[in-house]
């Protein structure tokens, strides 16, 4: 030992680039050796010792040393800390790989460094809850999606929530968010609304309802809102609703009988035709209905058993009005693969959801107000 010592002196004492560079990495197998080589205050004193001399060291060498500590348990607390908040291009291992590092000395990094240190956080293995929460507060767009892409990282429950919610206005969200494993059916299904007709087809074929997640939903809400002030231009006309019970009381509400009235553009006797078959609000019906690719119109119409031609018929004259008739026979085809795809009993829980949906939508709205 006292032969190693003398040989760190004669170093130190030389004080050039290469000497320094030396004297790290001899200091370094002090720490690196076997436990019991250095005791306690030793290892203090070589750890102060070690984190000047690596301030003094040219970019090249730091990164040769940052690659080397990146993996091993018993580096220097504070080297290890110098090295992560360095240049992206030394801190890349030890952000990617050291187990040295603390949540907190993580989201100091986060907070305070670069976009490209972000990067390199949101890519490491096993981060905590905590970690991604402060990427996505300080991340952008780049950073999350990378965060979302990693399947190691935990994320809350609230924070995919956020994300979910955030997914409408970055689509480059959405696609990650439905590749986890970790996101709850019911946020997948929230997103129905504004993905693409292949992550539709994604969210209704791996991402199953339960009961338990339309009662999570219901419960959010506890009474039903009917704020006549704010949805006069809506409502369904007082007559509309009368046809309708009478018709349904004679059996004579069948599906010829309400595509009819879709043909001739009674849209408030339909709205109400299908809201009483299927039991959901106006505003669910008016949501699905009015959906230019009428994927929801599929799911609403197999929940009711309607048969296959009793809804592309429907679906042909809603896509009418957005498009010509090639263009409305070709989305239509596309469209029937979910409606052949998904039972009747699954499309029941799906519109059950929605339906628990829209009235939570209109709570937080009376909230908001």
């Amino acid at each position: 030992m006292d032969r190693d010592m003398q040989s760190l002196i004669d170093l130190a004492r030389e004080g050039t680039a290469r000497s320094r560079a030396v004297l790290a990495d001899n200091i370094l197998d002090f720490f690196i050796a076997p436990e019991g080589r250095l005791n306690d205050q030793e290892r203090a004193i070589m750890d102060d010792i070690l984190t000047n001399l690596v301030h003094q060291m040219e970019l090249s060498l730091r990164r040769a040393l940052s690659e080397k500590l990146a993996d091993t348990r018993s580096a220097p607390p504070s080297l290890i800390t110098f090295l992560a908040q360095d240049d992206v291009s030394v801190a890349r291992p030890i952000l990617l790989k050291s187990r040295l590092l603390r949540d907190e000395q993580l989201i100091e990094v986060i907070k305070h460094r670069t976009k490209e240190h972000q990067l390199c956080i949101a890519m490491r293995r096993n981060i905590s809850e905590l970690v991604s929460s402060s990427l996505i507060s300080h991340g952008d767009e780049d950073v999350i999606e990378s965060l979302l892409q990693n399947d190691s990282a935990a994320i809350s429950q609230d924070a995919m929530a956020y994300l979910v919610a955030e997914s409408r206005q970055f689509s480059q969200f959405q696609e990650p968010l439905l590749a986890r494993g970790d996101l709850p059916a019911s946020l997948a299904h929230r997103m129905f609304w504004w993905v693409s007709a292949a992550l539709r087809n994604k969210i209704l074929t791996d991402f199953e309802l339960s009961e338990h997640d339309i009662d999570i939903a219901l419960e959010a809400s506890t009474r039903q809102i009917l704020d006549d002030a704010d949805h006069t231009d809506i409502a369904i006309g007082t007559t509309a609703r009368q046809l309708v019970e009478k018709l349904h009381g004679d059996d004579a509400l069948t599906p010829e009988t309400i595509i009819n009235m879709l043909r001739k553009g009674h849209i408030p006797a339909y709205i109400a035709a299908m809201g009483l078959l299927a039991d959901l609000s106006e505003q669910t019906i008016r949501r699905i209905i009015f959906d230019a690719s009428v994927e929801p119109l599929a799911i609403l119409c197999k929940a009711v058993k309607f048969s296959e031609a009793h809804f592309s018929t429907m679906a042909l004259l809603l896509l009418h009005q957005n498009s010509d008739q090639r263009q409305s026979t070709t989305k239509l085809y596309e469209v029937l693969e979910i409606f052949r795809n998904i039972s009747s009993d699954k499309a029941l829980i799906v519109l059950r959801y929605w339906h628990s949906e829209s009235f939570l939508g209109n709570a937080v709205k009376e909230l908001a107000g």
